[in-house]
């Protein structure tokens, strides 16, 4: 269960920076991979609280 909730964070934290990486290509695609990444980033840390 710790490598699925770690490889989370990363694909959490790889979609943030698609998301900064995006400065002004697509508004929508880029607040879209934010947010994506931001809720793989609180899932992972959700995970580890209650597993914890």
């Amino acid at each position: 269960m710790k490598k699925r909730s770690s490889s989370f964070t990363v694909i959490g934290l790889l979609f943030i920076g698609i998301g900064f990486t995006l400065v002004d290509d697509n508004i929508y695609l880029k607040y879209g991979f934010l947010l994506l990444g931001i809720a793989f980033l609180f899932y992972s840390i959700f995970t580890m609280i209650k597993k914890g």
